[in-house]
């Protein structure tokens, strides 16, 4: 059923899976999903989340700021293939359906978001990161690229691509906090 769900949102998009389309694909009844999943957001996320939860681990190093470069490796692997396709008929689906937002964000988004979380707090006690830095601010930093250009098609999410954005993001992370400019000087600008 969770692979019938999926292949219908590569097929026809999330608009065109429907309850009665999964249970025609599957030959169950439409009785037999809404036992087990109260509407299509939640099947198509069941399904999603099975398929990429190997991705959202991260593997075994002894430094986390490798652990952190590896994961984002994976991640985009699997955004260059099948995973890639699907995240992005969800994403731009959930701009229009608020039940499959909420399922993706819950779902998908904020754990793994605790993930990374968990990871840079680690970097910080192992001294690969500063102290000072913005957590929030600095997982943005690490995956909105891959993100942004998995949805607008800006060009490959190659090998070399994560290790730069990575790289770039690290540089951020291990330097002297920035200085803000004083409300005086701004505006004297």
């Amino acid at each position: 059923m969770l692979k019938a769900a999926l292949d219908l949102v590569l097929e026809v998009g999330f608009r065109g899976v429907s309850i009665e389309g999964i249970a025609a694909r599957t030959g169950v009844g439409k009785t037999t999903l809404y036992r087990r999943w109260p509407n299509k957001a939640a099947v198509v996320m069941e399904a999603f989340l099975s398929l990429l939860e190997p991705i959202s681990l991260f593997p075994e190093h002894e430094r986390a700021t490798e652990r952190l470069r590896l994961q984002m490796q994976t991640t985009g692997k699997a955004f260059r293939g099948r995973v890639g396709a699907l995240v992005r008929a969800l994403w731009a689906e959930a701009q229009f359906d608020a039940e499959l937002a909420r399922a993706f964000r819950d779902s998908w988004t904020l754990p793994r978001r605790r993930l990374v979380h968990a990871v840079l707090e680690e970097a910080i006690r192992q001294g690969g990161v500063r102290v000072d830095i913005d957590l929030e601010a600095a997982i943005d930093a690490f995956y909105a690229p891959l993100y942004y250009r998995l949805q607008m098609g800006t060009g490959v999410i190659s090998e070399a691509y994560i290790d730069t954005v990575f790289e770039q993001a690290m540089e951020g992370q291990k330097g002297s906090k920035a200085r803000r400019p004083s409300s005086r000087g701004a505006a004297s600008l």
